[in-house]
């Protein structure tokens, strides 16, 4: 049989089937509302670039009262230690200086006190017996198993705001943007990467909803590539015609601690003038000063 016979034979059953109704087996399935994708948005790479640029600069200081949630220590031991919920004060004055204050439930006296102005970070624990007073390199690493004791206000600073202002006028930092899907929502994600070095490094990636075109997570990583810092943001707000996330949860894996601010919406202020000694935080009389970069045994 030639081959044009051939050809002839098997489009010839291939019609067959085809007009049978045969040919293909399928259905229809309805996929239920609540599990369809949500619409999605559509925006330019330069659209995305400009909205995180008027993003980074809109707030200079923040001030508010939050709840804090801190647990750490299942990374390294398999055991997570959840602390009891406490109440603090959030002062921030961009880009370096930070305090927060972490108060004692009912009474409201002070139990933690931390300021950082980007290069150095102290600490006043005045309940402790006999109160403390640390002083170290903000950017240093923490060495604690006791996962308050990692806490570093420059982390809660940096997690706090989406800034890439650092990379706009830096040739060596390229952006590229991807889609991805999570559950029923589709995001664009920005990536930042340094591409002077003999390999490339990822730098930071923000994660845009297209449902609203928040920014709902951005992660920081390390020179060798792990995770340093994971955020979320939710439950945004629109104060004084500025939208900022009501909670904001802190992930440092490295560190091996998470931490998570609730602000409380009444008393969030941004933009306001902050005072002269705002983060001067002073070695109180008969504490105790511990030097947190000298070498010597972990602290407990």
């Amino acid at each position: 049989m030639s081959f044009a016979v051939k050809r002839l034979a098997v489009l010839a059953v291939l019609a067959a089937f085809m007009g049978s109704g045969c040919f293909l087996i399928s259905r229809k399935k309805r996929i239920p509302t609540e599990q369809q994708l949500l619409p999605a948005q559509t925006r330019t790479r330069a659209d995305l670039m400009q909205d995180l640029r008027e993003r980074s600069r809109t707030i200079s200081s923040l001030t508010a009262k939050v709840f804090l949630d801190v647990s750490g220590g299942a990374g390294k031991t398999g055991v997570l230690t959840e602390y009891r919920q406490t109440t603090g004060i959030l002062i921030v004055d961009r880009p370096k200086h930070v305090r927060i204050r972490i108060l004692a439930p009912v009474v409201g006296t002070t139990v933690l006190d931390m300021v950082s102005d980007g290069r150095q970070y102290k600490v006043s624990i005045p309940v402790q017996i006999p109160p403390k007073f640390m002083v170290g390199d903000a950017n240093a690493p923490p060495r604690s198993s006791n996962a308050l004791l990692n806490l570093r206000p420059q982390h809660i600073l940096d997690a706090l705001f989406v800034d890439t202002r650092q990379y706009d006028d830096n040739p060596r930092v390229k952006s590229f943007i991807e889609e991805a899907t999570n559950g029923r929502i589709r995001y664009y994600v920005l990536d930042f990467v340094d591409t002077s070095g003999k390999d490339a490094q990822l730098l930071e990636k923000v994660w845009v909803d297209r449902t609203n075109m928040q920014v709902t997570r951005k992660q920081m990583f390390a020179t060798d590539g792990r995770v340093q810092t994971d955020v979320q943001f939710s439950g945004y707000q629109t104060i004084a015609g500025t939208t900022f996330p009501q909670v904001i949860s802190i992930q440092r894996p490295i560190e091996d601690y998470a931490l998570r601010l609730t602000i409380q919406t009444a008393t969030l202020k941004m933009n306001e003038k902050l005072g002269a000694d705002t983060f001067q935080l002073d070695q109180p009389s008969g504490a105790e000063l511990v030097q947190m970069d000298n070498p010597g045994p972990k602290p407990k």
